[in-house]
């Protein structure tokens, strides 16, 4: 992660937490049945002071033609929530991107993971002694440099992520497993990431534990 993104995150992180690293994320860019993009009403709405960055409205049309490119519509609301045994070995034996619904722990994690700003936001995850913390930096999307706005988002304690597992549609592609039994898919975090702090990322030739 860029040098001057990890000076302003360990800046405001909550005092007591121990800074260790971070690594950026975003919705997965990889189409399937079984899409993880969150419903809008579940992603957080985020750095609503920043100010528009200079020429920041080129880089605007072209983030909406990213989006557009990439079919960033929204699941539908009404995914099951029940984490339903059945239904998650079904989910377990087809691979599935995304199992829980939207309220689980990967369904909480995912929609952190798709803010919705009127700014450029770069979407990290800093990871302390005891949790990792969602933090939101607005960076100018024409020149990539970064703004003074930066807020915190949900929190999840480290011992709630049970695994990670490559994709083989995307090899940046991530999936998170939680203690709830819960899974989704993310791009990130990245190979580097990875082997700090995940070393043992399960292949995409490995089950679904």
């Amino acid at each position: 992660m860029r040098a001057d993104l990890e000076q302003k995150i360990a800046a405001v992180l909550p005092a007591g937490h121990v800074y260790l690293g971070g690594f950026t994320t975003s919705r997965s860019t990889s189409s399937s049945p079984d899409r993880c993009d969150a419903p809008d009403k579940r992603r957080p709405v985020v750095l609503t002071n920043a100010r528009t960055s200079s020429g920041d409205f080129l880089g605007k049309l072209g983030d909406i033609f990213f989006r557009t490119l990439t079919a960033d519509i929204p699941s539908p609301s009404g995914t099951d929530t029940a984490l339903d045994p059945v239904k998650r070995a079904k989910s377990q034996k087809r691979k599935k991107a995304f199992f829980g619904g939207w309220d689980s722990m990967a369904g909480q994690w995912l929609a952190a993971a798709q803010p919705r700003t009127k700014v450029g936001v770069i979407v990290a995850v800093a990871v302390t002694d005891s949790h990792f913390q969602f933090v939101y930096a607005q960076y100018n999307r024409w020149n990539g440099s970064l703004d003074e706005a930066i807020e915190l988002g949900a929190s999840f304690r480290r011992d709630t992520l049970s695994w990670t597992r490559l994709k083989h549609v995307n090899p940046d592609d991530v999936q998170l497993g939680f203690t709830d039994g819960s899974w989704g898919t993310l791009m990130g975090p990245d190979a580097d990431a990875r082997a700090k702090f995940f070393p043992h990322t399960l292949s995409e030739r490995d089950p679904i534990p």
